[in-house]
């Protein structure tokens, strides 16, 4: 288990959450704050989703985008400005809570205050099902508002699931980058050592991949093959060597990674269009 991972699990493990309020605000709100939300020092704790309209959050100096479709939130104790435009006014929804770690010791509980930690997820997250999204933050809202017996627990484990939503997303974000460095790495590789052997199998197992996974995301990420961008790279070589003219048809397709001239010449002629004597005396 990666160490994120682990940190996402102790953190839903020991959590206590407590639901403050679940609030709705629309572009007449944003009209109503000059569409700008400031506080030099946050109070509350708040997880927000972004659901029509852009802006800009600033906290502590630094900013991040906002946009339809986004989860964002801050912790306590924090400069904060949220803005956005007249043409643009953002609209979200807003669950203001607080929490507590709990550790069992025995049969006792030990409360922890979170002081500084976060909930377990960048600041801002983009989320993928933007509808799915809103309807459940609009059963939230229901939820909460409507004062049903039991609306304290119904909201909480809605909010609680909605985090651990959150936090999954996060993680494939994570090893959707680490995958494409992955890939990114293949190339430079492929790039470096044109002139050797170079099997699929080989490649994936350097990028801790399976074959058929790696084969994927390469070209999802290349638009090419992983063969064919090794004999893109192959021959983009092959044509800067045809042009030196001492060097033998043989010898480049060596150079380049070919044992088999009269398959260099035919891969060549295919894909260039011309058989490499003929290109040599473009």
């Amino acid at each position: 288990m990666r160490g994120d991972d682990l940190m996402q699990h102790a953190f839903f493990d020991r959590i206590h959450m407590r639901i403050i309020d679940v609030l709705r605000r629309d572009r007449t709100y944003a009209e109503s704050m000059d569409y700008a939300i400031r506080s030099r020092n946050t109070h509350m704790r708040s997880l927000l989703y972004v659901y029509d309209g852009k802006g800009t959050m600033v906290l502590d100096g630094v900013s991040y985008p906002l946009f339809a479709g986004c989860v964002f939130h801050f912790p306590l104790n924090r400069e904060l400005l949220i803005n956005c435009s007249r043409e643009h006014p953002i609209c979200y929804f807003t669950v203001r809570h607080d929490y507590k770690f709990i550790e069992w010791e025995g049969t006792s509980i030990r409360w922890t205050e979170p002081g500084d930690h976060v909930l377990p997820f960048d600041y801002v997250v983009p989320m993928p099902d933007k509808e799915s999204m809103l309807a459940d933050l609009q059963r939230l809202h229901n939820v909460w508002h409507n004062k049903q017996t039991g609306y304290e627990w119904e909201s909480k484990l809605a909010f609680l699931n909605l985090l651990q939503r959150i936090s999954e997303q996060q993680q494939h974000l994570e090893e959707n980058n680490v995958a494409a460095q992955s890939i990114l790495q293949s190339m430079d590789y492929i790039r470096n050592h044109y002139h050797e052997p170079l099997e699929r199998e080989t490649l994936a197992k350097k990028a801790s991949l399976s074959t058929s996974y790696f084969s994927v995301l390469f070209k999802k990420q290349t638009g090419y093959s992983p063969v064919q961008y090794i004999t893109k790279i192959r021959l983009d070589k092959a044509k800067m060597l045809l042009r030196q003219k001492h060097l033998s048809i043989s010898d480049v397709a060596r150079e380049v990674g070919f044992q088999d001239p009269l398959y260099f010449a035919k891969v060549f002629s295919h894909e260039i269009g011309v058989p490499p004597r003929e290109y040599r005396n473009m």
